[in-house]
């Protein structure tokens, strides 16, 4: 049987950038370091509840953070490399299930979804540096 990777959860971090009388954006990201390979991050982007996800080489957070200068670029993200972009997190779970790192974006889902904001952060800081195997 093939050794499983593990990866390591480098930095990890989540963020209402839109509100008041705007509708919310919630962005949550975080970067991954496998034993074997080059690093990546796992975007999870919320919009009246709907999640989209990204798997990239890059942090996608400045432009989701900023999403009014950057909506070009989003719009061909959403396009391209977008993993998902449907209805819920229960089919976001489902539909991905096969995805390299899957642990990866239950993690970020976590965050998103069952933490609040002071939880999270303590949350992100207590598995800096740790497999994500491990810590969901």
């Amino acid at each position: 049987m093939p050794k499983t990777q593990k990866y390591q959860i480098v930095n990890a971090r989540v963020e209402q950038v839109s509100g008041g009388p705007d509708i919310p954006i919630l962005v949550a990201d975080v970067e991954l370091k496998p034993e074997t390979g080059a690093p990546f991050y796992f975007t999870l982007v919320e919009c009246e509840g709907i999640p989209m996800v990204y798997k990239t080489e890059d942090t996608l957070w400045d432009l989701w953070t900023e999403p009014g200068d950057h909506e070009d670029e989003l719009d061909d993200l959403a396009d391209k490399v977008a993993l998902y972009d449907g209805e819920s997190y229960d089919e976001l779970l489902e539909k991905l299930k096969g995805i390299e790192c899957y642990q990866g974006l239950r993690y970020l889902v976590h965050i998103m979804r069952d933490l609040d904001w002071d939880e999270a952060e303590a949350y992100i800081q207590a598995t800096k540096g740790k497999n994500v195997d491990e810590v969901i």
